[in-house]
């Protein structure tokens, strides 16, 4: 039996960032985004339904009496329902620039295209970015949807553009990208090699997630390669086996509370999605085994299978991917976005509650997310002053600081202040704890990397703050907290990212400082 790399353990400890609405204090103008939240005092599910006709096209026009939710096989009571529809007529118009302008923009979907260049031959990379530049080329010269294009390779984590809807900026992009060269496939792709490979693009799939888990809805990742390969879990002694697993469900767990839908686009295969009802061909319901508590990953645990647990598709077996981009995305722009509270709260019954959408109309389908792991996910408490910073900790926040990526999951702004900086986060994302005397903390943890010109780090600290306000504060409506941070700028710096991290909900939240 093998044991799990060391990548792979720390990954399993990552925190599945729960959708909550917190408190925190100082004015700010910016608008708030509108959008779905999950108390941590009532489990909301949201999910986002796509439906097709006998010739898998998206249907539209169809309203809340028409769908039935079932959770474990039980109905549930809708509580919000709502149509997402491009608009019929008229160019789209401009909105978006940067990840800062999302907030403009509401529950509308995004677009994040994915190079692989961990899993795929070099070959297939170049053949790959061909065929996105074709896609880009048919598209208007303003995109519909904000996209945003990434690279993940061996080493890096690479923002080719932050989001845009300027179709000659991503095309420009990709043109000025030379892909990585995948030396760790090369060089080993099987036994603790794959695994490794595991860990990265688990932890990709981890960051892209909680990048995102700021903006409201949903999120359309286009990931241009094969995923990691399929891991025999046979070969593994039991312990490893439950690492694995958890592994897995945290990061499904962060997938589905990010809103974020997974189409998998490899140039070697295509099946789309159709969602199980839980029947079998005469109509009987199926029955449950014992695999039943790992939801869709109970036979085997390969890339694919993300793509179907969050209600996406696979595209193979066909060499115009720049035809299965646009078809995943025609697909994903219409959609029904529907919420209940289920009516079962024990979470031990059932590790895994599955859901089925059925539709009242002969012919239709749906296509959504299959389910969801139970329970509260979890989030990994800051370090007391004589702990030790566990895994968890050091890869979410090692994994924001080591790239361009803006984390969007707190609203971040850096401004210098004496010997240092004062970071100002808004109130309202931050967790709030009653203390006995009246007032309220925040508790956060902050790292600063100082970069040089050539993107060679210079400097990395990190801290554990504490910030009070006092009860009775306003901190619903635009108002932010300032956490200080006092440190010596080294000379040649030339980028600074400051990473923060709530350690209430484990949500995340970045910015950069350019100094030349």
């Amino acid at each position: 039996m093998r044991s799990l790399p060391l990548a792979l353990l720390a990954a399993g400890s990552l925190s599945a960032a729960a959708q909550t609405a917190p408190a925190s204090s100082a004015p700010s103008t910016s608008p708030e985004p509108q959008g779905y939240t999950l108390k941590t005092s009532t489990r909301l599910v949201v999910l986002d339904v796509v439906v097709l006709d006998k010739n898998d096209k998206p249907v539209t026009g169809l309203d809340k009496s028409q769908f039935t939710i079932l959770e474990d096989k039980v109905p549930q009571r809708i509580r919000n329902f709502e149509p997402h529809v491009p608009p019929a007529n008229g160019a789209p118009k401009t909105v978006v620039t940067s990840t800062a302008d999302l907030k403009k923009i509401g529950t509308d979907p995004v677009d994040i295209l994915v190079l692989d260049e961990l899993n795929s031959k070099f070959e297939d990379m170049a053949y790959a970015r061909d065929r996105m530049e074709h896609y880009l080329m048919r598209q208007p010269e303003v995109l519909p949807h904000p996209t945003q294009i990434v690279a993940a390779g061996d080493a890096h984590f690479v923002v080719l553009h932050d989001y845009t809807q300027s179709r000659q900026e991503l095309l420009d992009a990709v043109k000025k990208h030379f892909p990585q060269y995948p030396w760790q496939m090369m060089r080993n792709s099987s036994g603790d090699g794959a695994l490794e490979r595991t860990s990265q693009t688990l932890g990709v799939l981890g960051q892209i997630a909680d990048a995102s888990s700021g903006t409201p809805g949903r999120k359309n990742v286009i990931w241009m390669g094969v995923g990691y390969p399929m891991i025999d879990t046979v070969s593994l002694d039991e312990e490893d086996q439950d690492k694995i697993m958890a592994v897995v469900k945290t990061i499904t767990t962060r997938l589905q509370m990010s809103r974020v839908v997974l189409y998998v686009i490899d140039p070697q295969g295509v099946h789309a999605v159709q969602q199980d009802d839980g029947t079998d061909a005469d109509g009987n319901p199926t029955t449950s085994g014992p695999t039943d508590s790992l939801g869709p990953f109970a036979d085997k645990l390969d890339f694919a299978s993300f793509a179907t647990a969050t209600g996406g598709a696979i595209f193979a077996e066909r060499n115009d991917i720049d035809v299965a981009i646009a078809d995943s995305l025609k697909e994903a722009s219409v959609y029904y976005t529907l919420t209940y509270t289920p009516t079962s709260t024990d979470d031990a019954a059932a590790p895994f509650r599955k859901i089925v959408v059925k539709l009242g109309t002969p012919g239709l389908h749906a296509v959504t997310r299959q389910g969801y792991f139970s329970g509260p996910p979890p989030v990994e408490a800051a370090p007391t002053p004589t702990a030790k910073t566990s895994n968890q900790l050091k890869w979410d926040i090692a994994a924001a600081a080591q790239t361009t990526l803006p984390y969007n999951g707190l609203d971040v702004q850096a401004r210098q202040d004496g010997k240092g900086y004062k970071l100002l986060v808004l109130a309202k994302d931050v967790t709030w704890i009653d203390e006995d005397e009246g007032s309220r903390r925040a508790e956060a943890t902050i790292m600063v990397v100082c970069y040089n010109v050539k993107g060679k780090e210079l400097l990395h600290k990190s801290i554990e703050e504490k910030e009070r306000i006092p009860a009775g504060t306003d901190v619903d409506h635009g108002q932010h907290v300032a956490f200080p941070f006092a440190f010596d700028v080294p000379e040649k710096t030339s980028r600074i990212r400051f990473v923060v991290r709530d350690a209430g909900t484990g949500h995340i939240g970045t910015a950069d400082v350019n100094l030349k």
